[in-house]
Formats: structure tokens, C-alpha cells, sequence
């Protein structure tokens, strides 16, 4: 019945057909890749369009991101310039990206330094750096400069270097800045009635019994907390008799390199439907989140959907409810972070255009919506303050899936394999190592600790992971008796193995516009295998851990996290207990069965609108 209803909604939206199990086209019993190759060309070639419109190196930075591991280490060690900046990067080196920019800068002439600060630009590594650009910034001028005030989030700026210009690499540039304007402010949502002021409504009086969700990305091309969370969540609401669809954007997967993607696919039984036919215009922003309407629109006609849900971030928003108003079909937004709030942690500017926009058009979005989902209590509040009705916002926190509860996940061969003798106290933490993340602090409170049968086990990879790298070596050298075991990143299938390697799960996080306001979802995988917690104390962080799940340490500090982890390590007893209580936490709110319960009650608020 899937693969019927698949085939039917890709031909709705202009796609090729029928398909596989895993997604691929088929003539007869053969899966004919090259036939989707051939069939997502056009896709392909408009998504270049647009990165060759809005930087030409922004081109090359995603040509180098879809390269094998191998092929991205060998580009890093022989490229040179530019190059040889966006390789690193590529390669998850961003330290050495920022290292070789400042290297190349030193000499440089003006031309070459506009390329290289228009390559910096495209991978985003121009934050922290300003020291090392000297005066090349202030003299960048035209294309370049619209490049640098982009990157900055001053689309103002951008468009404004752009006057005069009349070649076509500017027109286009151009033209693409236009679009985004369009985009970030939330044009196409002027006009739209809220849920207040709009059409005659009538109340809900039957049980929602199909949805649609609008996502940015997902499995399995993309592993990540978000996509997990929407695979975890689907896959529950379908058991309970839901029947929910997962929609990309038009183009995704094939913006993200995947070029032999298909149009439909399933995982665990969840049903993904992308958007790849021939002609989509997504070469200008605009026109890419109006495509992104009709995509909606002609999935949730197709399958009969009661509500559409979209998760952040707000394009998702914009494209739900121009389709649920145009077909008169209520929408719920799920605020899973804040845009505006990430690029600020990352080095952006709060006063901004990109900043003051996203903020203001997720404020749109979310007083529009019919139902509002957030993470934690802390992002509700947060929500009310922007003005929404309370009683339209609504907590879904992180949870995990039933089967964690129930299946016996052994950690043992993990520590086996990195050395970890049965009797180690292993303390550590399973996460994408961002700079907010702390994990120099966990490190740092390891060496404190100074303890022979103390294990700091870090599992994942990120921008920070050379730094974490190089801190763990200066520990080592400095005497400490704890070990350091640095993973790397590891198979998403093998998460739940590292989380039963570890003994105390720690999230020192620091405190950010976003880690004060958005929970992490690692830490409740980790209750769920009954491992205790210790947490920064951060609204989120406490809000999930409780009195009796874990501990909460004031601050990102390495002596007061040492002190606190040092109680637990000499205690297995106390370790027991907190880990217990956060089992039975989990089992009994934070599980997806749990969730999709939740969600059918906020589906059964929600008012009917007529078109």
C-alpha cells in the first residue's frame, strides 16, 4: 500500500516512477541508478545555479563536502589558496581552514585576498579571525564585498556593494540577494489571516488521522538529532495509526550531493517523499519556497492530510501555511531551536539584518500556526514572550524509542575494543563537539581528577575536534593518571553501544543563546540505558535531569564538574540509583509512543480552516 500511495503522490508532483524497497527506480527487477542520475540532472543544475549566483566558491565548498572522506584529505593536503581553505573545511579541519587562511592572507595581494576571504565566506570561517584579515576586509569592494557582508548576515550591505555592477555574475548575485530578502522577511506570508482574524473555523470533532510533515532534512542521508527525532516520531505515530508522511524540501536530497537520491523512499516503515522533478526553480530563494508550497500542498492533497506539522526552521513554517491555508487544512509548528539564536552562538551579529529578519519571521510563523510544539519549558516561555498564545503552546520534549527501553545494549565490546579494562569508571559523553559544548571542561576536570582507573571517553567529531584533540595530548603530558580516548565520529548504528560504555554521562555545556534554551537529546539515551547525568545548570539541562536522575553543576567549570563527578565515581552505588530513576523517567515520559499520544491531543485542538 505504500509503495501504491509513493507512486501515486511522485506522480502528483511531476516525478519519476515506480520505485524499490530502498527507494530506486526499477525496470522490471533492475534498480536503474542511472536512470535516477539522469532524471535529477536538471535539479542538480538549478541548485549550482544558485550557489554559483549567491558566491562561486560556495559552489565548490558543496562539491567538496560530497567527496569521500579519503578524497576530502588528499584535496586538503595538496590544494593551495582558496582551495586549500575550503578543503580543510570539507575535511571537518576547520581550525587548520582558519590557520591556512590566516597563513595565505599574510602577503597576499588584494585580488587574492578577495578570493580567499570570498572562500572563507562560503564555508563560514571568517567568525574569530578578524585579527588575521588585517585590513583586507574594510578594502574587499564589489562582488567580493557582497560576498563578506552576506556572510556577516547584512544582506543590506550585500545588495548595496552590488550597485553599479553591471556584469552578469552581479545581475544573478543580484537577483539571489533579492530573493533571500523576500525569504528571511517572510513576504510571502503578508496577508495571511492568523488564527484569530482568519476565515470561519470550525471546531475539531474528529480524531486527526493523517499529516504531513514539512522537515529541512532527514535520514538516512542526513544523521543527526533533528532527523532522528522525525524518523523516532513518525515511526510512532504510524504504530499508533496515524498516517504520517515525511516532506523535504524540492531538491532535497540532491542539493546535498546525493545524486542518484529517489523520489520516494522508506525507513522503518516511515515514508520520505522528496520533490526532484524536472523543472523545479530553485535557483532563486523566492521561487525555491513557493516550489516548496506546491510540494506541500499536493502531498497533503494526495494522501488526505488533517494537519500539517512543520518543524523548524521557519522556510519549513512559511511553506506549511501558505499550503494549509490554501487548502484549508490546520498547521502545527514545531520550534525545535532557534535559527537566529545558533548563528548568533556561532559568531553572528544580533543586530544584523539576518538576525533581526529570522527572529522576526519565526515570531510570524510561530503566532500563525494553529498549534505550537517546543522541546522544553524553557523554549515555551520564550515562545509566550514573543507575544503567542499560551494556550497554543505546547511541550514535546526529547525522547527515544520504546525499543531502547526493552533491548539489552551492551557496552562491553566497545570498551574492549578502546582498551577499557571491566574495571574502569568511564565518564564521558556522546555529542558533536561544538565549542559550547564543553567538552574541554569535561577533559580539563578528567586531568583534576588525577585518577588511574578514570576513563574521559568522548565519542563524536566537529569543528572543535582538533582543539579537544591536542588539550587531551597537553593533559597527558602534564602527569595525570586519567585516561583520554577521543572516538572520533562513529556509525550512527553504534551510538547506543558508546552510551553503554560509559558509566556517568556528562553535558557541560556553556552557557549560549541556544544551549539556554534547547535541550540536547543525547542525555536521554543515556537515561534510558540507566546511566546517571551530569549536567551545566542550564534551564533545558535541569528542566531533564531532575533531583533524582543526576547531578547539576553550577557553571562550565572544571573544578566544580571534577568535585561533582568525583562523588559518583567513588560511589557505584549512588551511580546505580540516579541511573535507575532516570530509566524509569524515560520509560514513563520520554519515549516516542509517549509522544505520539501527545501529539494526537495537540491534532485534536486544532480548528478546521476553511480555504
Amino acid at each position: 500500500m505504500t509503495s501504491r500511495l509513493g507512486a501515486s503522490v511522485a506522480s502528483a508532483l511531476g516525478a519519476p516512477g515506480p520505485r524499490d524497497a530502498t527507494g530506486s527506480r526499477t525496470v522490471g527487477d533492475v534498480p536503474t541508478t542511472t536512470a535516477l542520475l539522469v532524471a535529477n540532472l536538471p535539479v542538480a543544475a538549478c541548485v549550482a545555479s544558485s550557489h554559483l549566483a549567491r558566491n562561486p566558491w560556495q559552489a565548490v565548498w558543496v562539491g567538496a563536502r560530497v567527496l569521500p572522506a579519503g578524497a576530502q584529505r588528499e584535496l586538503s593536503r595538496r590544494s593551495r589558496g582558496p582551495l586549500s581553505v575550503i578543503a580543510a573545511a570539507a575535511s571537518g579541519q576547520r581550525e587548520l581552514a582558519r590557520r591556512r587562511l590566516a597563513d595565505e592572507l599574510r602577503g597576499a595581494g588584494p585580488r587574492r585576498a578577495q578570493h580567499l576571504l570570498a572562500a572563507a565566506a562560503a564555508t563560514g570561517q571568517l567568525a574569530g579571525i578578524d585579527g588575521a584579515t588585517g585590513g583586507f576586509t574594510q578594502a574587499t569592494t564589489g562582488s567580493s564585498a557582497a560576498y563578506l557582508a552576506h556572510a556577516a548576515g547584512d544582506v543590506t550591505g550585500a545588495q548595496r556593494a552590488l550597485d553599479g555592477l553591471r556584469n552578469p555574475a552581479a545581475r544573478a548575485h543580484r537577483r539571489w540577494l533579492a530573493g533571500e530578502r523576500s525569504v528571511l522577511t517572510g513576504a510571502a506570508l503578508d496577508g495571511l489571516p492568523t488564527t484569530t482574524d482568519g476565515p470561519h473555523r470550525a471546531p475539531a470533532t474528529a480524531t486527526r488521522t493523517s499529516v504531513v510533515h514539512v522537515v529541512t532534512n532527514s535520514l538516512p542521508e542526513v544523521q543527526a538529532g533533528y532527523t532522528v527525532r522525525t524518523q523516532g516520531l513518525v515511526a510512532a505515530q504510524r504504530a499508533a495509526g496515524i498516517d504520517a508522511h515525511v516532506c523535504t524540501p524540492p531538491g532535497f536530497p540532491v542539493a546535498q550531493g546525493h545524486l542518484g537520491a529517489a523520489p520516494f523512499t522508506t525507513l522503518a516503515g516511515v515514508p520520505y517523499h522528496r520533490d526532484l522533478a524536472a523543472g523545479r526553480r530553485l535557483d532563486l530563494p523566492d521561487r525555491h519556497l513557493e516550489a516548496y508550497a506546491v510540494t506541500v500542498a499536493a502531498l497533503a492533497r494526495a494522501v488526505g492530510a488533517d494537519v500539517v506539522h512543520a518543524h523548524s526552521k521557519h522556510v519549513n513554517a512559511q511553506a506549511a501555511l501558505l499550503a494549509g491555508r490554501r487548502l484549508g487544512v490546520p498547521v502545527v509548528y514545531e520550534a525545535r531551536g532557534f535559527l537566529e539564536d545558533t548563528w548568533r552562538t556561532r559568531g553572528g551579529d544580533a543586530d544584523s539584518d539576518f538576525y533581526r529578519w529570522t527572529r522576526r519571521t519565526e515570531t510570524r510563523c510561530l503566532s500563525l500556526a494553529d498549534a505550537v510544539v517546543t522541546l522544553s519549558q524553557s523554549m515555551r516561555e520564550d515562545v509566550v514572550a514573543r507575544g503567542v498564545d499560551p494556550t497554543r503552546v505546547h511541550v514535546v520534549g526529547n525522547c527515544v524509542p520504546d525499543a531502547l527501553l526493552a533491548d539489552v545494549v551492551d557496552g562491553g565490546p566497545v570498551r574492549e575494543a578502546l582498551d577499557i579494562r571491566p574495571t574502569d569508571v568511564v565518564i564521558g559523553t556522546v555529542s558533536t563537539l561544538n565549542a559550547y559544548e564543553g567538552i574541554d571542561v569535561l577533559l580539563d576536570a578528567g586531568g583534576l581528577l588525577d585518577d588511574a582507573r578514570l576513563v574521559v571517553l568522548v565519542v563524536g567529531d566537529g569543528p572543535a575536534h582538533e582543539r579537544l584533540t591536542r588539550r587531551a595530548a597537553e593533559l597527558r603530558r602534564s602527569g595525570t593518571r586519567t585516561r583520554f580516548v577521543l572516538t572520533g565520529r562513529v556509525p550512527h548504528s553504534r551510538t547506543h553501544e558508546h552510551h553503554a560504555a560509559i558509566d556517568v554521562f556528562c553535558v557541560p555545556r556553556r552557557a549560549t543563546p541556544v544551549t539556554t534554551l534547547v535541550p540536547p537529546l543525547k542525555p536521554v539515551e543515556a537515561m534510558a540505558l540507566g546511566r546517571p547525568v551530569v549536567v551545566t545548570d542550564l534551564p533545558p539541562l535541569r528542566e531533564l535531569v531532575g533531583p533524582d536522575r543526576g547531578l547539576v553543576v553550577e557553571g562550565a567549570d572544571p573544578q566544580l564538574l571534577a568535585q561533582a563527578l568525583g562523588e559518583l565515581v567513588a560511589d557505584p552505588d549512588r551511580r546505580h540509583r540516579l541511573g535507575a530513576s532516570g530509566r524509569d523517567h524515560v520509560a514513563k515520559e520520554r519515549t516516542w509512543s509517549v509522544a505520539a499520544a501527545a501529539y494526537g491531543q495537540v491534532y485534536e485542538q486544532v480548528e478546521a480552516v476553511a480555504p
